[in-house]
């Protein structure tokens, strides 16, 4: 997919209709670094054991001669193999089973979410389809719907799997939920937490576009966001919440991780950054 011009940045579409066709794309093919056409392979149930035992096993690149044949062996299953989930079951009774033969959601369903690695990337809630909606179900230890089919569409975020992109089945517009652990209890030695869900943006924008901060290390630093717009005008959203939509554009400093969210009419500069995106 394209990238496109919008509000003077370079951005990727999300929820436009080209979006939402070619969003996952990049999973269809090799992982490499360069930009290849070669498509993914459709593992073999064997095959998906025989990667789960090399995973567990971490065969090293410095070993002897079997032992970095079994390294570039793990290599080519992550790199070159299709590790998405397959929808099981008959028209009407959908359900999700993994590359193992493992039942990920039972065939309860209309249509489910698919475009996730059912190997090592597991999601805690996923999109489904009770025909009429879309809501989001646990993934596990049991399957429970963790909203009602409220909405027309759900999109996952496809990196970090932590933000649902969410349309509403009236306006039309779209909205954003976190997944987020939330503490069960006070002892700070034998701590536990449950993962839930909380929204935070409403569904408010016409779009949501994905845009990045460039930053030299970004496992340290966060270097995604996002462009929602409503109109002809825009803002930003993030992990950690959103702004009004009611920008003519803004720019972005890399080495803050911050923004300056810009009005023309007012002649004036709203600042905020990646943890305080609203900027109050």
């Amino acid at each position: 997919m394209k990238r496109i011009h919008s509000f003077g940045h370079i951005v990727d579409q999300i929820t436009s209709e080209e979006g939402q066709l070619h969003y996952y794309d990049y999973m269809n093919y090799w992982h490499s670094c360069y930009v290849n056409t070669n498509l993914r392979i459709a593992p073999t149930r064997a095959q998906a054991e025989e990667y789960i035992k090399l995973r567990e096993e971490k065969p090293s690149l410095f070993g002897d001669l079997t032992e970095r044949k079994r390294y570039r062996k793990l290599q080519a299953y992550e790199n070159n193999y299709d590790w998405r989930p397959k929808k099981s079951g008959d028209k009407h009774f959908i359900g999700l089973v993994s590359p193992t033969g493992e039942q990920l959601l039972p065939n309860i369903f209309e249509d489910t979410f698919t475009q996730f690695d059912a190997m090592t990337d597991k999601l805690k809630f996923i999109p489904v389809s009770n025909g009429k909606g879309w809501a989001l179900a646990s993934l596990e230890p049991t399957t429970t719907l963790m909203t009602e089919f409220l909405y027309n569409a759900i999109i996952t975020e496809r990196w970090e799997r932590k933000l649902f992109f969410v349309q509403n089945k009236q306006t039309m517009k779209w909205g954003a939920l976190r997944s987020i652990c939330q503490s069960t209890n006070n002892n700070p030695q034998h701590r536990h937490s449950l993962t839930t869900l909380e929204s935070i943006m409403p569904c408010i924008a016409d779009e949501i576009y994905e845009d990045e901060i460039l930053v030299d290390d970004p496992e340290e630093l966060p270097s995604l966001f996002f462009m929602t717009c409503r109109g002809d005008k825009v803002g930003i959203l993030t992990d950690f919440g959103y702004s009004p939509i009611i920008y003519d554009t803004y720019e972005v400093d890399t080495d803050e991780c911050s923004f300056q969210l810009i009005r023309k009419d007012r002649n004036r500069v709203k600042y905020a950054n990646w943890w305080n995106p609203s900027g109050k």
